[in-house]
């Protein structure tokens, strides 16, 4: 990966005190220690109830959000590593995605001094934000020429309590992982990747270069919008975008059916835009970072977690969609076995069959009826049963892509995924003469 794009601009646990650790270390046991009698008491109502699974779920949620934003965020990019996790795990913490505290005003007031930033308040004098995350939230603000402006405040005391959990976690999985049922798998790799992409959200000069850069990309795309960042009213707590209206969840049946299609194109053809000829990939495209306008127009938004690949993975990746989509499994085998770690226990035979298998069952399947998510979920079981663990750069594109399958169900379900990316696979593979059609 590139540096740019997932390491944090410093890293405050280098000047963080050992008391310091030690000190949040308690407080995390004590937690675990009260969510451990809590899931005790849970289990015991659920197998009465009989809703033991939904039960542990809502203490795994609530468990994570008591343990801070450096849990709450890991645990949201956790979610999308079915690679690693079951489904059923990776669906409870995705839920981590909603519901976020909102960011007291009080704590961020020193943020905005000097910058004549004027966050708009409600009739009772509060300013209340229009998103809210575990890292920061934003609010809808004027700026000092009269501009309306979305206004980026990074949480009071995040970096420090980040950089003191995420050590935490690093330090406590290197321990884990030598148990003797861990042996093998990538424990350690997951986490350092997990608190590298975390850290670097709390970078948000980083993000604002992410965002232009995302503009300048898919300005060749009809249809999709990245919002302006004022790059001089920002500095590293605070970042001020232009202020798109109308941001919210819509539901399918709130635009005609026509409306709906174009809306799911566009956002198809700027993901594969991103995936196989830019290389520059929003890997967090839930429906909080991704939203329908009534015209069809689609909005992008929140770069923080963001993957370049480079040359070489980026060709791999559109090889293995290419061979995937003309029924060649043992080519895509070979693709991901080259990106893979195996572990001890490693079967790449049995690997290269099942993923083949896979591969040829699905080719001959009708555009309505292939469904990417469960070729993915199998593509991952297939490769856990055969202690054989995905390269990140290979893994969190594709699961950009799983990420929007949801949304592209949901409102569009006739609309064929293989087809919208051949003209893209097609300029990524043979050059420029393949260009795709604006």
């Amino acid at each position: 990966m590139n540096a740019d794009t997932v390491r944090p601009h410093a890293d405050p646990v280098a000047t963080v005190p050992r008391r310091a650790l030690v000190g949040r270390a308690a407080v995390l046991l004590l937690l675990l220690l009260r969510g451990g009698a809590a899931l005790a008491r849970q289990t015991a109502v659920g197998v009465l109830r009989r809703d033991l699974r939904a039960r542990r779920d809502r203490w795994l949620v609530d468990l994570v959000t008591r343990l801070g934003p450096a849990f709450v965020k890991a645990a949201q990019l956790l979610a999308t590593r079915v690679d690693v996790l079951p489904p059923r795990v990776c669906a409870a913490l995705a839920r981590l995605h909603d519901g976020v505290r909102p960011l007291p005003l009080p704590g961020v007031a020193g943020e905005l001094r000097d910058t004549g930033l004027v966050l708009d308040r409600g009739t009772d004098g509060i300013a209340r934000p229009v998103a809210a995350g575990s890292i920061a939230c934003v609010y809808r603000a004027t700026a000092p020429d009269g501009r309306r402006i979305a206004v980026k405040l990074r949480r009071p005391e995040v970096a420090r309590q980040l950089a003191l959990d995420l050590e935490l976690m690093r330090r406590g999985t290197r321990l884990v992982a030598r148990l003797p049922r861990m042996r093998g798998l990538p424990a350690v790799a997951v986490i350092d990747q997990m608190a590298q992409a975390v850290h670097g959200q709390l970078d948000f000069l980083r993000e604002a270069r992410l965002l232009e850069e995302f503009q300048e990309n898919l300005a060749q795309e009809s249809g999709l919008r990245v919002p302006a960042v004022h790059r001089e009213l920002s500095h590293d707590g605070v970042l001020v975008m232009e202020f798109v209206e109308g941001l919210r969840r819509r539901e399918p049946h709130e635009f005609p059916q026509g409306v709906r299609e174009r809306a799911v194109r566009s956002t198809l053809h700027g993901i594969y835009r991103m995936l196989f000829i830019d290389g520059l990939v929003h890997c967090d495209l839930h429906p909080g970072n991704l939203y329908f306008l009534p015209d069809g127009e689609v909005v992008l938004v929140d770069a923080g977690f963001t993957v370049r690949l480079d040359e070489r993975t980026r060709a791999a990746f559109a090889w293995f969609f290419l061979q995937m989509s003309v029924g060649d499994g043992e080519a895509c085998a070979q693709i991901v076995l080259k990106t893979a770690t195996p572990g001890p226990s490693a079967d790449t035979d049995g690997f290269t069959r099942e993923l083949a298998a896979l591969v040829r069952e699905n080719s001959g399947v009708s555009a309505g009826d292939f469904d990417l998510v469960s070729f993915g979920a199998s593509l991952f079981d297939i490769q856990r049963r055969h202690d054989l663990y995905a390269a990140p750069e290979f893994v969190f594109p594709l699961l950009s892509l799983l990420v929007l399958e949801g949304t592209v169900r949901a409102f569009a379900p006739q609309v064929d995924f293989q087809k919208e990316a051949g003209p893209y696979l097609m300029k990524a593979v043979f050059g420029e003469a393949f260009r795709p059609a604006a």
